[in-house]
């Protein structure tokens, strides 16, 4: 075999090679652009997850604050209506007393009814105060907790935009470099085959001259 078919065969691997080098590099930039895409949309599908959760946690805050209104609502029309059966029972006891005022017996008997239902109003009227008081610190507590649960879906929402930015840039740095490599691996093999050409045209004119 001549110096001019060795060199031949030399530059055509290296043709192959650059060829099979480009080939290898365009499918890690693929599939590398690939992945980030899919890392993407799982990161916007979360995203919409935490828009829906923190729609429902509103939702909930609201029905809960409609819950506690009417509440407030049934224990104001009951204390209404408490006060006027008292009105009126305090007013017919005025009359009985009006009536059975000559009697001193009957007098005490009735003062120690007043005393005793005054006893028993005085009971339930304590009980649904701290009723009251317990329902406004419980919804406290639960206003407190869901601004809380908002706070930490937004620091969540804020990484994960974040995160997107910085994968997207990884991939645009990732395409760069392996544009960067193929640009350098096909200077190398024209400057191999410019060589190799350099020398079959040597080893020609020196047949020619020979």
């Amino acid at each position: 075999m001549s110096a001019a078919e060795v060199l031949q065969n030399v530059d055509t691997l290296c043709g192959e090679s650059i060829v099979g080098v480009i080939v290898v590099l365009m499918i890690s930039a693929a599939t590398t652009t690939v992945l980030v895409m899919v890392v993407q949309v799982l990161v916007f599908m979360m995203f919409m997850f935490m828009i829906f959760t923190t729609t429902a946690a509103v939702l909930v805050m609201v029905m809960r604050m409609l819950m506690f209104m009417m509440f407030m609502f049934m224990i104001l029309t009951t204390t209404a209506a408490v006060l006027v059966m008292v009105m009126m029972m305090l007013m017919f006891m005025m009359f009985v007393l009006m009536i059975l005022a000559a009697t001193a017996a009957v007098f005490v008997m009735v003062v120690k009814v007043l005393v005793f239902m005054m006893f028993v109003l005085v009971i339930p009227a304590a009980t649904d105060a701290v009723l009251v008081f317990m329902m406004f610190m419980f919804m406290i507590l639960t206003t407190t907790a869901a601004v809380l649960m908002m706070v930490m879906m937004l620091m969540f929402m804020f990484m994960i935009f974040i995160f997107m930015i910085l994968a997207t840039t990884d991939a645009v740095l990732i395409m760069v470099m392996v544009l960067m490599i193929v640009m350098f691996f096909m200077l190398i093999m024209a400057v191999m085959r410019m060589l190799v050409t350099a020398a079959a045209g040597i080893c020609g004119l020196h047949g020619i001259f020979l």
